[in-house]
């Protein structure tokens, strides 16, 4: 007889691979970043004609870059963590100290989600845009932030729903990114 996964495991894999694309598209507009400033500056130096927008296109991948790898970041234990206390607690201690921390971190990102939610509306009701060398249309980019803190948002539910079934035994016990790394020993 197979055992069944459980929907909790299931459903943060889909949404793993879901988030990744957007961590892809952060990735991509750090290229994008990359790739426009190094033209600009070569251009700016060798035959003094910088490319006008590159700074205003800048200010708008950053965000992109930064907002759209937050989930993902997430999902892969990314973020700063101070483990030097955890290490010495037991695994259900630990699992329980996660799912308060998680649930207060979804909270407060649920606030930042909802204002900056008002604060888009505002933006694409006037299409707002950044005055420079060129005018760019910036809503689309303040659009992104809510969505991805609401991503973030699901990705913090899911965590404490995985730990919600570790903590009542439903969900083996592991907490993976504690464990220091451990050589070979040959």
């Amino acid at each position: 007889m197979t055992q069944k996964t459980p929907l909790v495991v299931r459903v943060r894999e889909y949404y793993r691979r879901f988030v990744a694309g957007f961590a892809i598209a952060g990735g991509v507009s750090l290229a994008v970043m990359m790739l426009s400033t190094t033209i600009d500056t070569t251009l700016r130096y060798f035959i003094n004609r910088p490319i006008p927008g590159v700074f205003e296109l800048n200010e708008v991948a950053l965000v992109v870059c930064v907002f759209m790898g937050l989930a993902w970041c997430q999902v892969e234990r990314g973020h700063i963590r101070v483990t030097l206390l955890l290490m010495r607690l037991p695994p259900r201690i630990i699992v329980l100290m996660d799912t308060l921390v998680w649930v207060v971190a979804f909270a407060f990102v649920m606030i930042l989600a909802i204002q900056t939610w008002h604060y888009a509306e505002y933006a694409y009701s006037i299409k707002l845009f950044r005055w420079g060398k060129v005018q760019m249309p910036i809503w689309w980019a303040i659009g992104l932030v809510p969505i991805s803190l609401l991503l973030l948002c699901i990705q913090f539910i899911l965590d404490i729903w995985a730990n919600i079934w570790r903590l009542i035994g439903r969900l083996p016990m592991e907490i993976q990114e504690l464990r220091p790394a451990t050589k070979n020993k040959q």
